[in-house]
């Protein structure tokens, strides 16, 4: 698995503005009720045994994205034939190629399958009312043979706050007033979009890579104090 990288600011990934702004709104037509964020916040043992349950499948590495894509989409783009050419409609072959591949996938049984993937996470200010503190998140971009994955999570919690254990709650105090950062992984829960699940674009990295952005319907969040090793 290529290292996950905790940065703040937020990774210095500027997404492809037409499609991640047109989609934005599908957060708003979801029609479910949001997961609560207020959560314990918990050590890495304790969190592995989320991994056992059989009603979720984890797409935690490279290795877990790519044999997930393969299973829903057979096989991944020829980015190069996706590029807007000169002459041509901006952006006209990648929309072109996301509804064909919406097509395809349609009734897959993948799409109703729970999936769990991380964002990052830096613990922000303490609430009191809560004993925990406000949750600062980015994404995670993952490189895979298909491209870099970033997932795009929907029906996000109105509120995110990790709750340590007594025992932890004065030295993230301390640690909190020297302005130390303390990175957490928050690892999400859900399904993809039934009718957009998977978004095909380019990152602005400097070289045009292929992005991959599976879409979720959030229906969990965990947070955990140690990211999860390699």
């Amino acid at each position: 698995m290529k290292r996950r990288t905790f940065l703040f600011p937020i990774v210095p990934y500027v997404l492809p503005s037409i499609f991640f702004f047109l989609f934005l709104s599908i957060d708003c037509i979801a029609g479910a009720d949001h997961p609560s964020g207020i959560q314990p916040l918990e050590q890495l043992p304790q969190a592995r045994a989320l991994f056992t349950d059989a009603s979720i499948r984890a797409l935690l590495t490279s290795a877990d994205q790519e044999l997930f894509l393969n299973e829903l989409d057979k096989q991944p783009p020829d980015w190069d034939q996706l590029h807007d050419r000169p002459g041509e409609e901006l952006g006209t072959k990648l929309f072109d190629f996301n509804r064909q591949r919406d097509a395809a996938r349609e009734g897959h049984p993948l799409l109703s399958q729970r999936v769990a993937f991380w964002w990052s996470g830096v613990l922000g200010e303490y609430r009191q009312a809560h004993r925990g503190f406000t949750v600062v998140m980015g994404p995670e971009f993952t490189q895979t043979p298909w491209g870099l994955v970033r997932f795009k999570p929907l029906r996000l919690p109105h509120e995110m706050i990790a709750v340590p254990s007594a025992t932890e709650l004065r030295t993230l105090q301390d640690r909190s007033a020297k302005r130390e950062p303390v990175e957490i992984g928050i690892l999400f829960t859900g399904t993809l979009l039934p009718w957009e699940s998977i978004i095909y674009a380019f990152s602005h990295d400097g070289v045009k890579q292929g992005l991959i952005m599976p879409v979720v319907q959030v229906d969990g969040v965990r947070y955990v104090l140690h990211p999860i090793p390699d």
